[in-house]
């Protein structure tokens, strides 16, 4: 489990180029995990899905991508939906850097990049995420079984704490402000709703 600070010098930093695109008025989303997104046997990055998928959504019609696995999650197998780093890019599919590239080259064709964010559940690991940070079982989370998710073995937010709500909006007003997305689609809502 190794972090890593995200810092480039100003001249590596990525500027954007394009502004945000019109909202559709008709709506016609493709839904991609990035990582998966190669015809080779291999983990896609965000400058091949730029490069060689984003034309393809724009010749086939699409005006809107949907990105899964966006946040970093330690264990691959999970399909990106155990996040351990809500404020931090999958590094598997390269830099932030490249990640912002992706959202620009997909404006600049005047796709929307909608990001599937999960926060309804965190990876349960204690290691590498927020799951007992404080060393408890209920720092963002229910408390005892309630913050389990037994069918996904992830632990569920406490939505009903001021702190939670804050880290969670916090969270979105960063994917827009630092990357771009223009929306986003809430994984397992169901669990933050009953």
């Amino acid at each position: 489990f190794n972090g890593v600070h995200w810092e480039p010098p100003k001249e590596d930093q990525y500027v954007f180029k394009h502004p945000h695109p019109p909202k559709p008025t008709n709506l016609k989303i493709y839904e991609a995990h990035v990582g998966m997104a190669s015809s080779e046997p291999k983990v896609a990055t965000y400058a091949d899905f730029a490069r060689d998928v984003l034309p393809r959504i724009k010749r086939m019609g699409y005006n809107a991508v949907q990105l899964m696995a966006v946040a970093e999650h330690a264990h691959y197998g999970c399909f990106g939906y155990h996040v351990t780093s809500f404020f931090a890019p999958a590094s598997r599919q390269g830099t932030p850097e490249e990640l912002k590239l992706l959202v620009d080259t997909a404006h600049g064709l005047e796709i929307v990049v909608l990001m599937d964010l999960v926060h309804a559940h965190a990876s349960s690991n204690a290691l590498d995420g927020i799951a007992q940070m404080d060393g408890t079982d209920h720092c963002y989370t229910h408390g005892g079984p309630k913050g389990h998710h037994s069918e996904w073995d992830s632990v569920i937010f406490n939505c009903l704490k001021h702190e939670v709500l804050r880290f969670l909006l916090s969270n979105v007003k960063w994917w827009i402000e630092e990357y771009g997305f223009d929306g986003f689609r809430f994984d397992g809502i169901t669990s933050m709703l009953y």
